[in-house]
C-alpha cells in the first residue's frame, strides 16, 4: 500500500473521529450513530497503521489489491449504515402516518363539540326570544 493511500487513511480516520466528538459535544447526534462513525474511523486507523494486516486479509480474500479491499470495508459499512438508516426512515414514517391520523380525529371530535355547544347556545336563545 503506497505511503499516500497510508496518509490518506489517517487522515480520513483523524476527520472522522474529530467530526463526530465535536457533534457528541454539542449533543447533535445519538450514541449509537457515535459508536458506527468511532469504529468506522478506527477501522481506517487500523487499515492506515497497520499496512501488513490489510496485505494479508487481502491475499487471504482474493482481492487484487489493497486499495480495493479498502473500497470493499469502506463500500459495505456505507452500505451497512444506508440499511440501518432506511429502516429508521421506514419506521419514522409510519409513525407519521398514526400521528396525522390521531390529529385529524381530534380534530374533528372537537370541532364536533364545538358545533355541539353553539347549537345548543342557539337554541337556548331561540327559547328566550319566544318567550
Amino acid at each position: 500500500m503506497s505511503t499516500t493511500m497510508r496518509i490518506l487513511l489517517l487522515i480520513a480516520a483523524l476527520l472522522t473521529a474529530g467530526w463526530i466528538l465535536y457533534k457528541i459535544r454539542r449533543l447533535k447526534v445519538k450514541m449509537e450513530d457515535a459508536i458506527f462513525w468511532i469504529i468506522f474511523a478506527g477501522i481506517l486507523t487500523v487499515m492506515g497503521v497497520f499496512p501488513g494486516l490489510t496485505y494479508r486479509l487481502t491475499d487471504l480474500l482474493g482481492i487484487m489489491s489493497p486499495a480495493n479491499l479498502i473500497f470493499l470495508v469502506v463500500i459495505f459499512l456505507l452500505l451497512e449504515k444506508v440499511f440501518t438508516l432506511s429502516i429508521i426512515v421506514s419506521q419514522l414514517e409510519e409513525k407519521i402516518t398514526v400521528l396525522s391520523a390521531e390529529v385529524a380525529l381530534g380534530y374533528h371530535s372537537a370541532d364536533r363539540r364545538l358545533s355541539e355547544v353553539e347549537d345548543g347556545e342557539k337554541t337556548e336563545n331561540e327559547n328566550h326570544q319566544s318567550l
